[in-house]
């Protein structure tokens, strides 16, 4: 884990040096706010065309990266522009908005000052996915952490699967935590 931690201070203080918008996201995120199970690595969503920037980040500090165009990936960190997810010929966006970044908070994760997505972000990106042991995640597992921790913000989560695509997948699974959303 030490070895994610100073790799995470890296990429949190070029992506600050050089004012991307960013957000720690997934399982990283959910440790922070509920369940503190042991973290594999660290995804950070980033704001949209910022890739190249990152990886020439990267090089520049002479950080060998690997890129798909879709992501970067060093030692333990998982670069992102998009994590929607296409479901049954729908797509749900989910992508570092206005309203995420608006969002965002600073917290302290394995000993860098990184910006979080906000809890409901998480929560509803988790409950779409709803990947489980099988897969090798824990998408419910961090949202139940989460939604036992967190008051949420309601209205905010609403108005994210909405922009998601998602209301109507994600209602009941959020019934299940005792959440009624209209």
């Amino acid at each position: 884990m030490s070895l994610i931690a100073g790799n995470l201070a890296i990429v949190q203080r070029l992506l600050d040096g050089d004012q991307i918008a960013w957000a720690v996201i997934g399982g990283a995120a959910a440790h922070v706010y509920g369940d503190r199970r042991p973290l594999n690595d660290v995804d950070i969503l980033v704001q949209r065309q910022a890739l190249s920037r990152i990886v020439n980040l990267l090089q520049q500090s002479h950080k060998a990266v690997q890129s798909d165009g879709s992501r970067v990936i060093w030692r333990g960190i998982k670069v992102f522009e998009d994590l929607s997810v296409r479901r049954s010929g729908t797509s749900h966006p989910f992508w570092l908005d206005d309203l995420m970044q608006e969002r965002r908070r600073r917290a302290p994760l394995l000993g860098a000052q990184v910006f979080l997505a906000a809890p409901e972000d998480i929560v509803a990106h988790k409950l779409l996915l709803q990947r489980g042991p099988e897969q090798g995640k824990h998408d419910t597992q961090d949202a139940a952490g989460i939604i036992r921790r967190h008051q949420l913000d309601i209205d905010y989560l609403i108005m994210r699967l909405q922009r998601m695509n998602a209301l109507d997948i994600v209602r009941p699974r959020l019934l299940d935590f005792g959440i009624t959303i209209p």
